[in-house]
Formats: C-alpha cells, structure tokens, sequence
C-alpha cells in the first residue's frame, strides 16, 4: 500500500460520485495512465470534503503496483486543481492523530475577543448535533472532541483554526457560523452553551464552503517529497495569490463608488 499524501484548490468534492468529477475520481484517473494503479479504489481517505473546500494536507491510501514518480502524476494532473505532494510505502493504515481545519473569515467589524470567548466553550468534548449536518446514510453519533480553536484577525480576514480528533458533516462550516453570530453580537457569547446542550435545538446553516481549507490529517508518516512538484505547487498558487489580490482591490474600487 501507499499513501500519498494531496492537495486540492476545491473545485472538485472529495468522494468518488457518479458523475466521475471529484478528487479521487480525477486522481485514480491519472494513477491509472500513469501505470501505477494496482487497484481501483480508494482504501483509506484522511478527510471527506464538499465542493468548494480546499486542502492542504489531505491523504489517500491505495494500492499501486510500483514506486510512484511524483513528476509524472503531477504532469497528469496539471491545471486540473489536485496536486500529489508526497507519498510513503506503507503495511498498514496509518492512525489519524488529529485533523486540522482552517477557515477564512471576511472581517466584518466582528468583535474578535466575543469570538474568542465563544470559541472556548467548544473545546472538550461535546454534543455537535446542533452543528452539524445529520449523514442519513449512516448512523452516526454526535459527540466529538475539539482539541483547540485558534483565532487570530487582520484588517480583511479573520483566520479560524479548528483542530480535533474527528468532525461531523458540515461542522466546522456551522462552527463558524455561529461564531460569527456571537462576533456580530447577534447572539449571547451563552448561547453556544445551549446549542451544545443535548437538548436543545436549533438549526444554524454552514458557512459558505469556499472559506474552508483541510490543513491537515496528522499521520505518523515521514512522507518523501518532490523538489520540482513542490516548486511547480508554489508557483501556481503564488499566481493564484496575484490574481486574488488584483480581484481584491478591483471590489474596493467598486465599493468606493459608494463612499
């Protein structure tokens, strides 16, 4: 087995769909031109993500039938958003010790010592119901364990970082929302205590998708890595951070029509 360990700009789902247009699919498609593909399947994934959610650190377990040339996986997968980092030789399926979710925030006056104060109620561990979406595909109990939330802010962003053992449908999306109620002083910094009641209920929507990024899922793994994969992955995302920062001050000179 080998794990390899992705990243993705979120422009795909996750999961292997029917429509054969998310991650895996797209990147068991380009294992199998390769020639590595032993299986055709995904053994172990690290974190499932939605459409629009992007990731940093997320890994895969799959059989090839040889030591893969990360150069030419990345030669398959250019332009199409999905990048294989690393990769190891593994016998078994690794451990998760943890997962690591960051989420982008758009700085709207929010009161960041609220925020804070709410985000502390969350550690430990704790009934998610009220913030997660319900799986009707699987049963699936709602307690999970937050190990830290880190929140830090400029003048444009505010950074939420969220790390626990493992999370629920649209959880942390809905973390986030409801920090951000508590921020714009929509709702008590105690409310956060009533939706971790059990209960109580009450229904809070995620936070759109696209601020979400999976940092990591931390394996006991020293993955071995490409110099020029890594190079190119720079590269394109540096490209990617002009053209954001271009659209950034495009909308403030829009906005400004206003003042």
């Amino acid at each position: 087995m080998y794990i390899l360990k992705i990243a993705y700009d979120g422009r795909y789902s996750s999961q292997s769909q029917p429509h054969r247009n998310t991650v895996v699919d797209v990147l068991m498609y380009a294992l199998k031109e390769c020639g590595y593909l032993k299986e055709e399947k995904i053994i172990f994934s690290g974190g499932r993500t939605d459409k629009g959610v992007s990731a940093l650190g997320n890994f895969v377990v799959v059989e090839l039938n040889k030591k893969p040339i990360l150069s030419f996986i990345y030669s398959k997968l250019r332009g199409k958003g999905i990048w294989v980092l690393g990769y190891r030789e593994i016998d078994e399926i690794p451990n998760v010790e943890y997962r690591h979710y960051r989420y982008i925030l758009p700085n709207e006056n929010y009161n960041i010592e609220l925020i804070r104060e709410a985000s502390k109620k969350l550690i430990g561990t704790h009934s998610f119901h009220n913030l997660s979406k319900k799986d009707r595909s699987k049963e699936r109990s709602s307690i999970r364990t937050i190990y830290n939330i880190k929140i830090d802010a400029n003048e444009y962003f505010i950074t939420i970082d969220v790390i626990g053992e493992s999370f629920l449908w649209n959880m942390v999306r809905k973390i986030v929302t409801a920090l951000s109620y508590v921020g714009s002083k929509k709702k008590p910094v105690d409310w956060i205590d009533k939706l971790l009641d059990v209960n109580y209920r009450e229904g809070v929507p995620p936070a759109p998708a696209e601020g979400l990024i999976l940092i990591e899922a931390k394996v006991d793994v020293e993955y071995i890595y490409d110099d020029y994969v890594l190079r190119k992955f720079r590269e394109e995302w540096e490209e990617e951070y002009k053209k954001s920062i271009m659209k950034m001050g495009i909308c403030k000179s829009m906005l400004n029509f206003f003042k």
